[in-house]
């Protein structure tokens, strides 16, 4: 379990708030999940893999599709901007399925909260 910030903490799953899930949250036609894993590219070559195949290896491009991710997660939240006030009046976050070393929706998730807080272009 990943958490961010101070309790009570928003659960960032499909186990809590699943417009806050990368599995459920969907730009480009697909889920956040699904394209992050398919952008891993392995030692072997391989690429393009179904999320179950490539989810918990790590990837040869690990900077590429972590920054990835994250612009996923903008790309997101700039296309439903009526998440925008649940996300910056959660005093934390939190992914039940999250582990450290992997990329992580809550942490994404208050990191554009902190950038939308702070006046940055998040988008």
């Amino acid at each position: 379990m990943v958490t961010i910030g101070e309790p009570p903490f928003l659960e960032c799953s499909s186990k809590g708030a699943k417009h806050f899930s990368a599995f459920h949250a969907r730009v480009n036609g697909k889920s956040i999940e699904e394209q992050y894993q398919a952008a891993k590219v392995f030692e072997d070559g391989s690429t393009n893999l179904h999320w179950r195949d490539a989810k918990g290896k790590r990837p040869v491009n690990a900077d590429e599709v972590a920054s990835l991710y994250l612009n996923l997660w903008r790309q997101y939240i700039h296309e439903n901007p009526h998440l925008i006030p649940e996300l910056v009046n959660a005093t934390g976050l939190s992914d039940i399925f999250g582990q450290k070393g992997h990329q992580c929706q809550a942490v994404s998730l208050w990191q554009i909260r902190s950038e939308i807080l702070y006046g940055l272009d998040y988008a």
